[in-house]
């Protein structure tokens, strides 16, 4: 197979990382002539170094100096099986990107978006071919996770489904097939957890460091970590487009509108919600997190150990249920992405199941009693009950 990659940013260096260790030809697509000249200069200097050093073998090294280039011509994309789009997450740059793609290649090649945040459907209504138009979504960090999203629009044929099923396997990749939601299925539950820690920081309950010191207690990281490693204004807008896709009793923080207002973008820019001296986080002031005028959360609401850990663990189940009651993806599924991609240290649909509807709908009771509507699980009787099934 051939695969095409268009962008050569974090996500597009991540991706051909990844598939350059599979015997799949390669090109690489970018807009700058010198820095693709310099980049396959890069990688033929590292794979003569590995060859001379004993850990590549002679015939491996020309195989691979062969079938992985670096171009500006989109006339070298033209006998490609897959195409992957990994640009800026911007609508219409990714649209005239698309486009071009779409003109440069066979009519049987399938062309994909590595987008988490735009709806692939309406990507596809401006496509000549929608039919062969998927996402193929990779997670960030790419090398650290072991699962990839495909993301099919309304129109992809099922050929295109199974062609990247099959993709996903060959580079060690557990397929999980989703339908089209604006910002990722997969997100959509880390997303709901993430909102709710920065609920509780505007209500002056915790600081980031506690916060995450309790998520940890079931994931690898926690919640503040991981919204300053993907960047505030990025979480801004999949929170926006979540909300917008559930009509979701949620609501943007002010504390995201204020970061990003204060140039705290995230662990990239120095700060965020965190502090960095170098890669080490601190807390700042409780001031700077809190939010006298929210309007999310009644005053008086507990604090201790017990009530942060059940708003922060289950959200995660509260969201995933949500998705799996609109047949967007199947919970099984759910539960396998979300445990990858932050390191739960359980098995949410072994506890879901071992809670049962029952203890399911007592927890979120709870929560409904206390937080307020957002936490209402009367939408969720029928996929709750599922749950009671052996």
């Amino acid at each position: 197979m051939k695969v095409g990659i268009v962008g050569y940013g974090k996500m597009g260096r991540n991706i051909f990382s990844l598939l350059s260790e599979t015997p799949m030809e390669i090109v690489v697509l970018g807009r700058d002539a010198e820095a693709m000249g310099r980049e396959g200069q890069r990688l033929e200097k590292r794979l003569r170094r590995a060859a001379g050093g004993g850990v590549m073998a002679a015939d491996d090294l020309e195989r691979r100096l062969a079938a992985q280039r670096f171009t500006t011509a989109w006339a070298d994309l033209r006998d490609c099986d897959l195409v992957i789009e990994t640009i800026k997450e911007d609508f219409e740059t990714k649209i005239a990107v698309l486009q071009q793609a779409e003109a440069a290649i066979s009519r049987t090649a399938v062309l994909t978006s590595n987008t988490s945040s735009l709806s692939l459907t309406t990507m596809a209504e401006r496509l000549r071919q929608p039919e062969r138009f998927c996402g193929f979504h990779f997670f960030h960090p790419v090398r650290l996770t072991s699962v990839v999203e495909i993301i099919v629009a309304a129109c992809t044929a099922p050929h295109v489904v199974d062609t990247l099923k099959t993709v996903a396997r060959e580079i060690g990749r557990t397929p999980l097939v989703v339908k089209d939601l604006p910002g990722s299925c997969i997100n959509v539950p880390l997303t709901w957890q993430t909102c709710e820690a920065l609920y509780i920081l505007e209500q002056g309950l915790a600081l980031p460091s506690r916060i995450d010191e309790i998520a940890v207690r079931f994931a690898r990281f926690g919640p503040c970590e991981a919204m300053d490693t993907i960047g505030i204004p990025f979480f801004t807008d999949v929170l926006v487009n979540t909300i917008d896709a559930f009509a979701a009793e949620l609501e943007v923080p002010a504390l995201c509108r204020a970061l990003i207002r204060d140039g705290h973008s995230g662990k990239y820019a120095g700060r965020g919600i965190y502090l960095y001296q170098g890669d080490t986080p601190t807390d700042g002031a409780r001031e700077t997190y809190a939010n006298p005028a929210q309007t999310h959360t009644p005053r008086g609401v507990r604090s201790d150990e017990a009530a942060l850990y059940e708003r922060l663990l289950f959200p995660i189940y509260f969201a995933s249920l949500k998705v799996a009651q609109r047949d967007l993806a199947s919970l099984d599924d759910l539960c396998l992405g979300i445990s990858d991609l932050i390191g739960l240290k359980l098995d949410p649909m072994a506890e879901m199941r071992g809670l049962g509807s029952h203890g399911l709908r007592e927890v979120f009771g709870r929560l409904h009693d206390e937080l307020g509507p957002r936490y209402d699980a009367k939408p969720l009787d029928s996929i709750l009950t599922t749950l009671d099934r052996r």
